[in-house]
């Protein structure tokens, strides 16, 4: 009793050791962040136990594929359904292995150069193909075969080969079958691979076999023993014996399959191979007793009973059984019969139940693997629906706010009729000071393109000056883009922010050419805000970058750094433009006296356009200037 109760402590200890290891693995891989590592975490966990515990692997891969849909991650999702197919193709279910390599041979399509598609590939037509869908079958063959012959990978290639070979010939197409035999075999041959020769002409045997064609195919056979007995390949020299015997079966010649398996004992004694001795003793027994040689036959069977005793080859045991049953009752000796009878019966009642245990547990399993499936699926489901709801309510409220917005357009329909009379007085004089301000905010812009070009021609005069001719002939290559594109914005009241900051890039690397020994800049834009869909008005921030390098950096002794900052903030685009130059105060102190009209004309020029544009268009553009401890800081607000 006490070891008894032992026994049960530690079963029970085993088991729970099991399950904790089993939660660990999933409480360890939860504890990761929710991105695309912890998916391709739960689907290597998933391909590691997928034969020893597929019911935990389909609970891992479920994790990985809501991951892959919250993630909106195709390449997750893909992986996650070509584990599905493999877990399936190993249980036999090719149904649903079918049904989930397809799903992810789809995601694969729209992705480049990943293993998982060339696995899909392979295995799907494997999975048709024990379907008995061999024409769908005979179609990814194809695909990998192609895939394959890319790669160089000699042993798809044989993989896809044979496939083909054993589709065409279940639909008969016999040329087609025997050609991709012969490759196979050509193959095999050019590199030299043993078991591949014996495997390729085992092949083509049964093949000619198929067809009547007996010379071919005992020459095949008989070649594929050569290459056995040549590499000392146990497990292989079976086949040629199993193969030799069928043959001769076939034809109804017995003596010839007696001399067969009689070469199958002395060959199999020399390898040391028993489960080939069982074989060919259980062979020779069963050939003897239809020749009614009932002594001999015992004698053989009685070998094949104690052999399969000794391997655990309970089928092989039963046909033993069953063969020397009959032979004692040929010889009469009924007390032997009837002993061996009941050993047949105890035996296959032994059978039956591992064949009904296995059975229950498969069917067990299949249960909640369907259960799990349509679990995943409804999970799916449900996404798909969370997300059909959210883009209803999406087209509800749209649909509220055009009402709203009909109202809205009514009302303000109704309001400009009661002020129609009074707009058409006072909108030709609106119309005026527009005009006039337009003109005068043109004329300012205008004023701004010959002040540029005339400091950038000075910047090319100075490398001509230096005879610099290479540095010469870059910076005017750069002037000319730079020109074209403060021509063209010059034209508009407001440009894209993304022209806008090519001129200033375009800007900062010609000034930096010229003064590179002066100082470095960083153009820093933050990556939420969409270039192409902010307008501003032109050359706006251009004459404080340019204020910066020439009255503050220009006049260190050491290199000094510029940064130009763009982030948004709620409604407005903050530009700051921060040196470490000298300052506004020891700038003006060394300035000429023409520089500091041209710097005064400058400011004053871009506080009027701003003033302009702020009236126009109801803006709040502003400019804020601060000195630094070592340096200068302008804030520039434009509203988007």
């Amino acid at each position: 009793m006490i070891r008894n109760l032992y026994l049960i402590l530690a079963i029970i200890i085993f088991s729970n050791f099991i399950l904790a290891q089993k939660d660990s693995t999933f409480q360890n891989i939860s504890k990761m962040p929710k991105d695309v590592h912890q998916i391709f975490a739960w689907i290597n966990a998933a391909n590691e136990i997928s034969v020893s515990d597929p019911l935990r692997a389909t609970t891992y891969i479920e994790e990985a594929l809501k991951l892959t849909y919250h993630l909106d991650n195709s390449r997750g999702e893909a992986y996650a359904y070509n584990s599905f197919g493999a877990l399936y193709y190993t249980l036999e279910k090719y149904d649903k292995s079918i049904q989930h390599f397809e799903k992810a041979i789809t995601l694969f399509d729209g992705l480049e150069n990943e293993k998982g598609h060339y696995s899909s590939l392979k295995y799907i037509g494997s999975a048709y193909e024990k379907n008995n869908g061999f024409k769908k079958a005979i179609t990814y063959y194809n695909k990998f075969l192609k895939l394959a012959e890319k790669k160089k990978d000699d042993d798809d290639i044989v993989f896809a080969k044979n496939g083909l070979a054993r589709c065409n010939q279940a639909l008969d197409n016999e040329k087609e079958s025997e050609i991709y035999y012969q490759q196979v075999f050509e193959i095999e041959n050019q590199r030299n691979n043993p078991l591949g020769k014996v495997n390729a002409a085992d092949n083509l045997g049964n093949f000619y076999e198929s067809i009547n064609d007996s010379v071919k195919a005992f020459n095949y056979f008989d070649s594929s023993l050569n290459i056995v007995l040549s590499n000392q390949m146990v497990e292989q020299s079976n086949n040629y014996y199993t193969n030799t015997n069928n043959y001769y079966q076939k034809r109804g010649n017995i003596e010839q399959q007696i001399q067969v398996n009689q070469s199958a004992i002395v060959q199999n004694e020399v390898l040391n191979n028993p489960k080939g001795l069982n074989e060919a003793n259980l062979q020779l027994g069963k050939l003897n007793l239809q020749k009614k040689n009932s002594k001999e036959a015992i004698t053989y069977l009685k070998n094949s009973i104690n052999l399969s005793e000794e391997l655990g080859e309970l089928t092989v045991k039963e046909e033993a059984l069953q063969a020397i049953t009959e032979a004692y009752k040929d010889m009469g000796n009924y007390k032997e019969a009837l002993l061996a009878y009941e050993k047949l019966v105890l035996l296959q009642d032994s059978i039956q139940q591992e064949k009904n245990k296995q059975m229950l547990t498969a069917q067990n399993l299949s249960l909640e693997l369907e259960q799990k499936d349509n679990q995943i699926n409804l999970m799916l489901e449900n996404e798909k629906l969370k997300e059909d709801k959210y883009n209803l309510e999406i087209s509800r409220q749209a649909e509220e706010n055009k009402q709203k917005n009909n109202i809205i357009l009514a009302l303000m329909i109704g309001i400009l009729v009661l002020f129609m009379a009074a707009f058409i007085v006072v909108r030709s004089n609106k119309e005026r000071a527009r005009a006039n301000m337009l003109l005068e905010l043109k004329s300012l812009r205008t004023q701004m393109n010959p002040h540029f070009i005339f400091n950038s021609l000075n910047s090319v005069n100075s490398f001509i000056s230096n005879n610099d001719e290479r540095s010469a002939n870059k910076y005017l290559s750069r002037f000319s883009q730079l020109m074209r594109l403060v021509l063209e914005n010059s034209k508009s009241d407001f440009v894209s922010l993304e022209s806008e900051v090519k001129i200033l890039k375009l800007y900062m690397e010609l000034e930096h050419l010229r003064f590179s020994d002066k100082f470095d800049y960083e153009l820093d834009v933050d990556e939420s805000i969409n270039l192409e869909d902010v307008d501003i008005p032109p050359m706006l921030v251009q004459p404080y970058i340019e204020n910066a390098i020439w009255h503050g950096l220009r006049y260190l002794d050491k290199k000094g750094f510029l940064k130009v900052k763009i982030v948004r903030e709620k409604f407005n685009l903050v530009w700051t433009i921060t040196d470490n130059g000298i300052g506004r105060k020891a700038s003006e102190e060394i300035k000429t006296q023409n520089q500091k009209m041209g710097s005064s004309t400058g400011m004053k020029n871009i506080q009027q356009r701003i003033q302009i544009l702020n009236v126009m268009h109801g803006l709040e553009l502003s400019s804020e200037i601060n000195d630094l401890e070592m340096g200068t800081q302008v804030i520039i607000k434009i509203p988007v």
